[in-house]
């Protein structure tokens, strides 16, 4: 089988734009000898660093450059942010749609006797009430953290809506954004305290990076959630007090931080709204398409509300099994399982033998989808 064809976009993005490519090439040929704040052409590698945090703030709203902190992904991003907001005796909220990003440390803060959680119903096909979010607040509860768009049944949240409801309440607020990134505006706004990125999903830029975009508000109370070495006050054994140098310790990922100007710069050039409506083009046709054959379809029922990312399951079959005579015999990368979200699969009741998963990107094509199409309704034939 020669054909490849990459429909696993939600895990990683297959190709890199061609900013991307150049930057990271540039800084290999001409640059690997940068690393801020720790010798070499320092003041080259600070500006660099500052460069990629300038378009990420313009990227996602944020109006100090400063408040972007790099990460090595969403799920440092998130551990960062929720250790760092919770307080001992703390109540937290968050979904039934939640990646183990978030699952894992609020499950861990229940362990540990820090935090109560509650976690938010949402419908099978992954709808979700903000007017859950009032009525679940406590005394104690110190902030909400959700998903933008869930990994397992593409639904985009209403974030807005419950996040407006969180900050009456006095609530901090925190966005897994892992799954809309890059594919549709994510904005750091009066209702949003803290943004979780990663850089090699939506964005397309390299693997190992990520970060959180922070609100004054957040900024000031988060407290350091790791220590070490940050080029700065190292006289000290206290962190420094200042953004962004508080919450990053250690050598930066020069690679990963500079290929996310690079992707920032291809983005900007798209348009998000292009992007936004080309996927929504393709995974429409898909949705559709599917309607055709003898499938089990979760999450929305069209595309409207749907991130580029479709589960689904052929009555009978494994999806596992499913996956591999995709990928055997045509060529078709898909991903099969629950997704490091076993939340949201006990929402949608496909737990725990999970679903098989299309997920799409800016790159993909008509003819692919059509392609897949047919790979499905060969093998359903088969059975």
């Amino acid at each position: 089988m020669t054909v490849r064809i990459h429909m696993n976009h939600a895990a990683t993005s297959a190709t890199k734009p061609k900013e991307v490519v150049d930057a990271l090439t540039a800084y290999l040929l001409e640059n690997s000898h940068q690393s801020a704040g720790r010798g070499g052409d320092e003041l080259s590698a600070m500006r660099t660093v500052f460069e990629s945090r300038r378009a990420l703030a313009e990227l996602f709203g944020a109006g100090d450059p400063s408040h972007v902190v790099f990460t090595s992904g969403a799920t440092e991003s998130l551990n960062m942010a929720i250790h760092g907001l919770a307080a001992d005796g703390c109540h937290i909220l968050a979904t039934c749609l939640e990646h183990n990003a978030v699952a894992r440390p609020l499950h861990l803060l229940q362990k540990w006797g820090r935090a109560g959680v509650t976690w938010l119903a949402c419908g099978p096909d992954g709808g979700f009430d903000p007017g859950a979010v009032a009525k679940a607040v406590r005394p104690n509860t110190r902030f909400l953290v959700m998903t933008h768009a869930s990994n397992v049944l593409g639904n985009v949240l209403p974030v807005a809506e419950a996040f407006a409801a969180a900050k009456a309440c006095g609530l901090f607020t925190v966005l897994d954004a892992a799954q809309t990134a890059g594919h549709m505006e994510v904005r750091l706004d009066a209702d949003t305290d803290v943004i979780a990125f990663t850089g090699h999903k939506g964005l397309r830029g390299a693997a190992g990076v990520g970060g959180l975009i922070l609100s004054e508000a957040a900024a000031a109370h988060m407290a350091p959630w790791k220590a070490g070495g940050t080029g700065s006050q190292s006289q000290s054994l206290d962190m420094p007090d200042f953004m962004p140098d508080k919450l990053e310790a250690g050598t930066p990922n020069m690679l990963g931080i500079i290929s996310l100007r690079g992707a920032a710069e291809a983005i900007r050039g798209a348009g998000l709204a292009n992007i936004r409506g080309y996927e929504k083009e393709i995974t429409g046709r898909f949705v559709a398409g599917l309607k055709d054959l003898p499938v089990d379809l979760y999450g929305p029922s069209g595309a409207e509300n749907r991130m580029p990312v479709v589960s689904m399951n052929i009555p009978g079959m494994d999806a596992g099994v499913l996956a591999r005579r995709l990928s055997g015999e045509f060529g078709i990368e898909t991903r099969s399982g629950l997704h490091c979200a076993p939340l949201a699969h006990q929402t949608a009741g496909t737990f725990p033998q999970g679903t098989l998963r299309f997920s799409f990107g800016v790159d993909t094509t008509p003819e692919e989808v059509d392609y897949a199409l047919d790979a499905l309704a060969k093998i359903a034939a088969s059975l």
